[in-house]
């Protein structure tokens, strides 16, 4: 009856409440219409986190095996469907299918969408016969998504989302970690750590170099089983199993150990690659997929710094002044450094919600900061006064007591005004250096852009 009764509805109004039907059915059902193509050349085009529908139930194979598929002997995605997929953020993003089918799911990711670009990353049964990955996104790329089933098993329906990822900072040491749910082997994780980036900051395995930093990690993240950044050179100098040569990826001294008992042991033959595991580290094969995570550290502030305005123009000293990354320090929110200017001048840091679409030549610089600009002056107040003065190295020396560490400027919460307010969690603020350059001329640093 309800069809019969549409049936005529759509006889009397034809073409107006066609359109209506065709309005609202965007309106509610857009993010799930996408069900996937059959032939990778007619990917669906998709945006968003999601839910993105998949439907493979009747599909066939169109794309080729890739190394990085391997799982329980087969380096295949059967029964595949294909959606294109446009990043809105830069950032780790993870891909998931985890309590949104029954389907015995196996997903790819490709950087690109001509059907023959670079696999980024490949899972099978991260959460029980469902997929998950974790893949470096960049704003505004597209990617190919291939949507398929282990060889065998039956295809189906279902919903897969997208999740930018945010590391979790150590205050300790300003640096970022995430843990990245894929059972890849060693250098497939080490590979993909290094891919990552979030915004300016690159990543690597993470490497552990004291006590404070196991303890925070044990304590702020949730892992089972991760690889970690360590494996033994079997060239070095120092090589000697089971215990020699171990070293960590970043050529960091290895000085910290925390091996459970009784490793590591070499045992079998070729333990040459470092998991963290119950009660401690434990060597393994790299080529092994037992660890069920990674975990990768971002040397840096999460959310910062991203550079921009750079190199700038070069100072009397003949360098540009750079703004340096630096890490969380004292009672400030963020630590700015600088480096590169003339011996014996004068600076001050400037600040802006944006950039300006056209940088302004003033004197021997560039201003690329957007008004209103606040000035960590001391018009400012003492607390937000930041003048320092470069040394004979070109490092600019606080003169105002608002660092920690003597060098450059603790950034607070509170602003100057203008902007005025305070910095809250989730902003973005731009930062540029000004400095009295030789014969009197005026010059700028590169800028830093920060999410706090």
């Amino acid at each position: 009856m309800l069809r019969l009764g549409l049936f005529h509805l759509l006889n009397l109004f034809q073409r107006p409440m066609r359109l209506t039907l065709l309005c609202l059915s965007s309106i509610f059902l857009t993010p799930l219409l996408a069900q996937g193509s059959d032939d990778c050349l007619l990917a669906l085009a998709i945006t968003g986190p999601g839910p993105h529908a998949f439907d493979n139930s009747v599909a066939t194979l169109d794309g080729a095996a890739d190394p990085l598929c391997l799982a329980f002997g087969s380096d295949q995605v059967e029964q595949d469907v294909w959606l294109r997929w446009t990043a809105a953020v830069t950032a780790p993003t993870l891909l998931s299918f985890c309590g949104q089918t029954t389907v015995d799911t196996k997903v790819a990711v490709y950087d690109g969408v001509t059907c023959n670009d670079i696999m980024l990353a490949c899972n099978d049964d991260s959460c029980g016969l469902q997929s998950a990955l974790t893949f470096a996104a960049v704003a505004g790329s597209e990617y190919l998504v291939r949507v398929g089933t282990y060889p065998g098993a039956a295809g189906g329906i279902g919903t897969f989302d997208f999740t930018p990822q945010v590391p979790v900072v150590n205050p300790g040491n300003g640096h970022s970690y995430l843990v990245v749910s894929d059972g890849a082997d060693w250098p497939t994780a080490r590979a993909a750590a290094e891919a990552m980036s979030f915004n300016g900051l690159t990543g690597h395995l993470v490497t552990i170099v004291d006590q404070a930093e196991h303890d925070w990690i044990q304590a702020n993240l949730a892992f089972t089983r991760p690889w970690i950044g360590l494996y033994q050179n079997t060239t070095s100098s120092t090589y000697a199993e089971p215990a020699g040569g171990w070293e960590w990826i970043t050529g960091e001294p290895f000085t910290f150990t925390f091996w459970a008992a009784g490793e590591p042991n070499d045992n079998p033959a070729g333990e040459d690659f470092a998991e963290w595991h119950g009660g401690g580290w434990n060597d393994m094969v790299g080529s092994s997929t037992t660890p069920t995570e990674y975990i990768v550290e971002f040397d840096g502030l999460v959310g910062g710094p991203g550079l921009f305005c750079d190199p700038a123009n070069n100072a009397s000293s003949g360098q540009p002044v750079t703004l340096e990354n630096s890490d969380l320090s004292g009672p400030g929110l963020f630590h700015l450094e600088a480096e590169g200017g003339p011996v014996d001048q004068f600076g001050f840091f400037l600040i802006s919600a944006s950039e300006s679409p056209s940088p302004i030549a003033v004197s021997q610089g560039l201003l690329c900061l957007a008004a209103p600009i606040g000035r960590y002056s001391s018009n400012a107040g003492p607390a937000l006064n930041s003048l320092g003065r470069f040394d004979s190295a070109g490092v600019l020396q606080n003169l105002a007591g608002t660092s920690s560490v003597g060098s450059g400027f603790d950034i607070s919460a509170a602003l100057p005004d203008p902007p005025a307010g305070v910095i809250a969690s989730g902003d973005t603020w731009l930062f540029q250096l000004w400095f009295r350059d030789l014969g009197g001329a005026s010059n700028f640093s590169n800028g830093i852009a920060v999410t706090f």
